[in-house]
């Protein structure tokens, strides 16, 4: 028997008063589309990493604090609806983390840490969970061509699609 592919995966924090299931479709309309690939890539590293900092129970949203290597949107976005970080002032880009170096010529971490109650749990993307070709557009920046950006669309919601497949555990190191 093949096991299920999940293709909406959720997550879940302490809110306010009860418990809060967050799905990443619903992360997803509250971003967009703009940089869906490392939507998903950041929802699965909480995925990873909110049971690893809370192993009981979900952990409480207002006691999360993040620090992100790298300054993107779909970093942010994740973030940001999952734990309100940035609504709360306890988001930072630290662009010189060492981990997860994997675009030359980018200054960016693919890493990303998640503190609590004086406890800190981070992950480091893999390589080769991006391709090469996602890099390479990445450094093409703005110069990019009308046939180019429409690639970039195109693998970046494959990306996401594909990301969203595997299980979290898979696609990151553990920090």
């Amino acid at each position: 028997m093949t096991a299920a592919i999940e293709t909406n995966p959720t997550l879940t924090v302490e809110g306010e008063e009860d418990l809060v299931a967050i799905s990443f479709d619903a992360v997803a309309a509250y971003h967009g589309q703009a940089a869906l690939a490392m939507l998903a890539v950041t929802f699965q590293a909480l995925r990873v990493m909110l049971p690893a900092l809370s192993p009981q129970r979900p952990p409480r949203r207002a006691d999360l604090t993040v620090v992100s290597g790298h300054p993107g949107p779909g970093v942010r976005d994740a973030f940001e609806f999952v734990t309100r970080a940035v609504t709360r002032g306890v988001y930072t880009v630290d662009r010189s983390l060492p981990e997860a170096r994997l675009c030359p010529g980018l200054d960016a971490s693919y890493s990303w840490r998640v503190s609590m109650d004086g406890r800190t749990v981070g992950t480091a993307l893999r390589p080769g969970v991006l391709p090469d070709r996602f890099f390479a557009l990445v450094a093409g920046g703005a110069g990019k061509s009308e046939a180019e950006r429409a690639e970039f669309s195109a693998l970046r919601r494959r990306i996401a699609a594909e990301v969203l497949t595997v299980a979290p555990e898979k696609l990151f190191d553990r920090l």
